[in-house]
């Protein structure tokens, strides 16, 4: 049986918000405390990451994230690739570099953003994060990693390319609004689901909680999970609105499945 660890549940900004005062945010309940958006996943006592926001630091202090065998990346948007440099510790001890896992376009924006990690190293230069990029070509496709199948489909986000995975009966489909029938199709059979529901009014980017709903039934996982919530979303109210296979994730949350 493999793990999988919350280490953020929130949305761009994170909860609280920088300067809000709003009831989620000044809220008590730990659950409402939300770093941005990323999961650990724990197999055969190795470690597997998606994304890598820029509270990833903090994650994997708090979590005790020891050396990933691989990092699987959604898109580049700041909050899921802002922590990369935080790699540069992993690298320092082990001297080898992280698979990545990427899009086309998110290994071409990464060249962009990070472009000092492609910048060939000396010993009179400080040490960055080094990765061995693996670009993930096409749509939708299969790769294996540490002998486990991972299968990968994409939709866009506002304009952006984001890769959703599979691995075995759990799905991560983080930044999502439109989608194909296919993306549908192939999360049929699937027992758990994680899936962004940032708001609960209209967004042209981000579904709401309402529109999360109607895609889990759709796929009709076992359990759903919901993620990257902005503060909006209270924990205990929104939780007894939500069909009872449908659940609010929060920071720190462990669940088991099959990989």
């Amino acid at each position: 049986m493999s793990k999988a660890v919350f280490l953020g549940t929130g949305a761009s900004t994170g909860v609280p918000v920088i300067g809000c005062t709003c009831k989620v945010c000044t809220s008590d309940n730990p659950k409402n405390k939300r770093l941005r958006s990323g999961m650990a996943i724990i197999c055969d006592e190795k470690t597997f990451l998606i994304d890598a926001g820029p509270d990833f630091r903090e994650q994997a202090l708090k979590y005790k994230i020891g050396t990933p065998e691989a990092l699987f990346l959604t898109h580049t948007h700041y909050d899921h690739i802002g922590g990369l440099e935080e790699f540069r510790a992993f690298s320092y001890h082990t001297k080898t570099p992280i698979s990545c896992y990427v899009s086309r376009p998110s290994f071409e924006s990464i060249q962009k953003m990070y472009y000092y990690l492609f910048t060939p190293q000396t010993e009179k230069k400080n040490s960055t994060a080094q990765f061995d990029f693996h670009i993930l070509e096409g749509d939708r496709g299969e790769f294996f990693v540490s002998g486990h199948p991972v299968t990968y489909f994409s939709y866009l986000h506002g304009g952006m390319k984001v890769l959703g995975y599979r691995l075995g009966s759990l799905s991560y489909v983080t930044d999502i609004k439109e989608y194909s029938d296919e993306v549908v199709s192939g999360l049929q059979g699937i027992d758990t689901l994680i899936l962004s529901a940032t708001c609960l009014k209209h967004s042209h980017v981000h579904m709401t909680v309402e529109e999360a709903v109607a895609f889990a039934q759709k796929v009709h996982a076992k359990k759903t999970y919901l993620v990257h919530l902005a503060h909006e979303i209270d924990y205990e109210y929104v939780s007894l609105v939500l069909p009872a296979n449908i659940l609010l994730a929060y920071d720190g949350l462990e669940i088991e499945f099959i990989w």
